[in-house]
């Protein structure tokens, strides 16, 4: 038996409410003839008459009897089903659900950011997703994030680098994503060198490479992405100096760890500088991470239009020649 079209079993149900072919096509905003049609048509498809027809009357057969309540149950469920796409449709154009990772939470341009599409767009809504950014790249890729606001650097690093299982309480690529994923660069900063106040170094506005030689210089940890821990760690040895790894390795407690053991550390320039250590730029070390807009592989609408609002948005601010590239909090000099 070929498949009941939902149509049929609409006018065949509405038929034994109203027992009356012209209340049911009233009833569903359909021409007589077009329900009469509909119900021969479904008794054609079963084999078996539904109703008994008289001039007077319009009364149930006993297998349409027996069908009508499971037709009911079907039909129902289908607009249940309706329903609930219907709320899932409205959602993807009126709310998202946005990465922003805790540490960044204090952020200038992302305060700027959603306060100024908060003002435009009232009508999308958003939740803020606080996991560490290596969680929030993971879903991009997989489609369970919209989109995120990504402290770091782009790479062209496969994605199943990004996507692949890890040990249980390990973190990976913490601060890079890949290339591919369309994103908005809100601002960039450059890394520098945090050193002792008391240092020779601190009295310099440039660090010279030389100057390194011999210069215990605290890391930050692998689990930020290899692509981007490792290129510093290559300039330091080329300068003769001396990478530590510290037991923690996030920018806050490196910088900690230079305080208490008065050696220097790398300073990503996101946060402001503590007391004691002061920021410089080195001569050749070139190396920046971005704060972006980043969008997933799978972005609802409501996604789209952030990500569009924030081009367009950071298209206004570089126009007012406010530049993408900035010194860090604590400016070199």
């Amino acid at each position: 038996m070929q498949h009941l079209d939902l149509k049929l079993l609409r006018s065949f149900a509405a038929v034994a409410r109203e027992s009356s072919v012209t209340r049911a096509a009233e009833r569903l905003h359909l021409t007589q003839p077009t329900v009469s049609g509909q119900i021969k048509e479904l008794e054609q498809i079963l084999g078996f008459v539904l109703f008994h027809r008289t001039s007077r009357s319009v009364t149930l057969s006993e297998q349409g009897a027996r069908l009508l309540p499971k037709v009911e149950a079907l039909l129902e469920g289908a607009e249940e089903v309706r329903r609930d796409a219907e709320e899932m449709q409205h959602a993807t154009v009126t709310q998202f659900r946005l990465g922003a990772a805790m540490y960044t939470m204090d952020f200038t341009d992302r305060i700027d950011l959603l306060d100024a599409f908060a003002a435009a767009r009232p009508e999308i809504r958003h939740s803020i997703d606080n996991r560490l950014q290596s969680d929030q790249i993971r879903d991009l890729l997989t489609d369970r994030l919209d989109a995120a606001l990504l402290l770091g650097i782009a790479t062209d690093t496969p994605a199943s680098e990004f996507t692949r299982d890890v040990p249980f309480g390990h973190i990976v690529n913490e601060v890079q994503y890949p290339d591919a994923l369309e994103r908005v660069v809100l601002c960039r900063r450059k890394i520098g060198l945090l050193v002792p106040e008391e240092s020779e170094l601190a009295a310099m506005d440039v660090i010279p490479g030389a100057a390194l030689a011999g210069r215990r210089v605290a890391m930050l940890s692998g689990e930020h992405g290899d692509a981007f821990i490792n290129p510093m760690v290559s300039f330091m040895l080329s300068h003769g100096a001396i990478p530590l790894a510290p037991s923690e390795g996030n920018a806050l407690a490196i910088e900690r760890y230079a305080l208490r053991s008065g050696n220097c550390c790398i300073g990503i320039g996101w946060f402001p500088t503590p007391a004691g250590l002061v920021l410089r730029p080195v001569e050749g070390m070139n190396f920046f991470m971005d704060f972006s807009v980043v969008l997933g592989t799978a972005p609802n609408k409501a996604a789209r239009r952030f990500f569009e609002f924030a081009e367009r948005w950071q298209a206004g601010r570089e126009a007012a020649g406010e530049s993408v590239e900035r010194l860090p909090i604590a400016s070199f000099g």
